[in-house]
């Protein structure tokens, strides 16, 4: 029970954000999920303002770096062993960004740039996906505020009983 009640305030703020963000996506024109996965690479980087510094980098250059892939196999109508050898340069290139303290979170680059793969949208994979980490920290500010009120209201019943 006591890890309930520690989870309660957040739980109560990403449920109600979820439905919230599927909306507001709705009204956009745009799909919910990048933004979902830009709210669980802010979880997994930290959950705080410094995971948004971490990850927003790296959201950046991931599709980035996938859309260069996709113009040059393009461009170079590649198949076979040079398509392969296009994406050999890929994986080197996102891998050896974490030498950079900018773009230090590889996971994040790798998860972006699968978000452009996934959606073709420079704009989805970088603009939605950024907009989970600023639901991120509404999240986590959310919960907090959550949880004030309910050990305040739980305070209350101590103190009346």
């Amino acid at each position: 029970m006591a890890k309930i009640k520690k989870n309660l305030g957040i739980s109560i703020s990403v449920g109600l954000l979820s439905g919230i963000w599927v909306l507001i996506a709705e009204k956009l024109g745009v799909p919910a999920w990048p933004g979902f996965i830009g709210w669980s690479l802010f979880f997994f980087t930290g959950g705080n303002l410094e995971a948004c510094k971490k990850s927003f980098p790296c959201i950046v250059l991931g599709p980035i770096l996938a859309y260069l892939t996709v113009y040059t196999q393009m461009a170079l109508n590649t198949s076979g062993i040079t398509s392969a050898l296009v994406v050999v340069a890929l994986g080197f290139t996102m891998t050896i960004a974490q030498s950079f303290p900018l773009f230090a979170v590889c996971s994040v680059t790798f998860v972006s740039c699968n978000i452009y793969f996934a959606s073709g949208s420079l704009f989805h994979s970088i603009v939605v996906t950024s907009i989970g980490l600023i639901i991120g920290i509404i999240s986590v500010k959310f919960g907090a505020f959550l949880d004030s009120i309910i050990l305040k209201d739980k305070m209350f019943l101590r103190e009346n009983n």
